[in-house]
């Protein structure tokens, strides 16, 4: 194993370990939220860090079924994120009482 090789090695397992820890604040953060947009929102950003992930892994073992399922994943995961939000916004107008906004213009 050459030096630039053994360098990317390291780079790529620090990468890893790095986005591991991102991860973990995620899900604290998705656990913690306060307020279901926050708890949205870290689920989508957990969706990001893990395609990031495959995708570093694509690179470092050379598998280009990987980065395969890096798109795969990241479609899933948008897909999932505007259901999610469509679910909470017809949620919220539900529980929310109709009433008529004086300021607002016809």
């Amino acid at each position: 194993m050459s030096a630039i090789e053994q360098a990317y090695h390291f780079l790529f397992f620090g990468v890893l370990i790095f986005l591991a820890l991102v991860l973990l604040a995620i899900l604290i953060r998705a656990v913690s939220g306060r307020r279901t947009v926050d708890r949205v929102m870290a689920i989508n950003m957990a969706g990001t860090v893990v395609v990031s992930s495959v995708a570093i892994l694509a690179a470092a073992l050379a598998e280009t079924y990987l980065a395969d399922v890096s798109i795969i994943y990241v479609t899933v995961s948008f897909v999932s994120v505007m259901l999610l939000t469509k679910v909470y916004i017809n949620l919220n107008r539900r529980s929310k009482p109709e009433q008529e906004d004086e300021h607002h213009d016809r």
